[in-house]
């Protein structure tokens, strides 16, 4: 899946976001059959237009959605739709889903961490770390992976050329060791450092989770539970490796084809995903872990800054985090910061103010061969971003 798109798709709703009325929310024509109740939320947050908004990705053909606002100590929590299309049992706000590329910003949490512990730098070359692992030339560093400017091709685009049903059939519960997929992905030529439109790699985050065992003894998911989950109280959190299946309450997730029914896709061995996009959460739990980052829980104030420093090559996406401008009037220079997943079935956006305070983390449960999709899905989610962003504003 070519993930770029995505990324540029989600920035330019914020941009959007920047003329739409403070407050703003969207209206829903009419509540989808299985949507559960609205939740109750405290003075301050519109929990009747929040709903309505959610319910407009329901309503556009994503099975469910689930998600949470914050301002401060004031929350919402709302669900839309049906866990599993089969049962029309109805979704509720804690569900579980499979997160994806949010993956990222955990995994890039870790590597900052190892850094303000003088365990490793940035401006690393990879080769320093893991030697003979890269067979290029020009020396590629840590922090080039983390913000996507190293060049090195996407493992993905070798398994899933097409993005095609038969694709996702057959890889589905196969196992893939990280160090096979990289392999693979570098027995392709960089891109041109000069290009601007350099890929966004999964690969870069399977390196970066070799370099993280590498470095610290242990595996990825013990360092991600015990320097990021556990800190952050992300209680309803995990980062599986093999086992296909999620464990307590989840809603599922659905591939649309091209033609026939949605195809259910919530199982599947998750190796292939790794550090790259594996983590399973909630939106509250996502939201736990973007104010963790912001409130010195997780990170210095400094390595904060240096995880949000942008690069001209690739400047909506740092260290890990995404940027976007923000809804709300906001001081000279200020961005929202966050991350988005796209995976089977499965769709995530999250973005905070730069202290935390106001968040907004919400994921669905539809996605298309490709990375952009349903029309109307795609449509609904931007629609949600900003009613939700803009319910946050001057709150709190």
């Amino acid at each position: 899946m070519r993930l770029r798109s995505v990324v540029a798709a989600a920035a330019a709703a914020l941009a959007i976001g920047l003329a739409v009325p403070p407050g703003a929310a969207v209206a829903a024509d009419s509540a989808p059959a299985g949507a559960a109740p609205a939740a109750a939320a405290p003075a301050g947050l519109d929990a009747r237009a929040l709903q309505a908004a959610l319910d407009k990705l329901t309503a556009a053909g994503a099975p469910a959605a689930l998600a949470e606002v914050r301002v401060g100590d004031q929350r919402w929590s709302g669900a839309s739709g049906v866990r599993d299309v089969r049962t029309k049992q109805s979704a509720r706000p804690g569900d579980r889903y499979r997160v994806a590329s949010v993956t990222k910003s955990m995994v890039a949490t870790v590597v900052m961490q190892l850094a303000g512990e003088g365990r490793l730098k940035l401006d690393d070359p990879v080769a320093k770390h893991l030697p003979g692992v890269l067979p290029y030339k020009e020396p590629i560093t840590l922090r080039q992976l983390l913000n996507h400017t190293s060049g090195i091709p996407d493992y993905f685009d070798d398994l899933y050329a097409t993005g095609s049903l038969e694709e996702h059939q057959k890889n589905r519960f196969r196992y893939f060791a990280p160090q096979s997929l990289i392999k693979n992905a570098v027995k392709r030529p960089l891109a041109d450092p000069a290009s601007p439109d350099l890929p966004y790699s999964n690969t870069n985050y399977a390196l970066l989770g070799l370099v993280v065992e590498k470095t610290t003894g242990h595996s990825l998911g013990t360092e991600l539970t015990r320097r990021v989950f556990r800190p952050a109280g992300m209680r309803d959190t995990s980062y599986p490796t093999v086992n296909p299946f999620l464990s307590g309450p989840h809603v599922h997730g659905y591939i649309k084809p091209e033609s026939g029914p949605l195809f259910d896709a919530t199982d599947y061995t998750p190796s292939v995903w790794g550090a790259a996009a594996a983590v399973v959460s909630t939106s509250a739990d996502v939201n736990r872990f973007f104010r963790a980052l912001s409130d010195g829980t997780l990170l210095s104030p400094a390595g904060l800054a240096e995880m949000r420093k942008q690069d001209g090559k690739y400047p909506y996406y740092t260290q890990g985090l995404m940027a976007g401008g923000d809804l709300c009037p906001a001081n000279p220079g200020e961005l929202l910061w966050g991350n988005r997943g796209n995976g089977f079935g499965y769709r995530t956006m999250s973005f905070s103010s730069p202290d935390g305070r106001r968040q907004v983390s919400f994921g669905w449960t539809v996605s298309v061969p490709g990375v952009s999709g349903p029309p109307a899905v795609e449509k609904a989610w931007q629609e949600f971003l900003l009613a939700a962003l803009g319910a946050t504003c001057g709150r709190g």
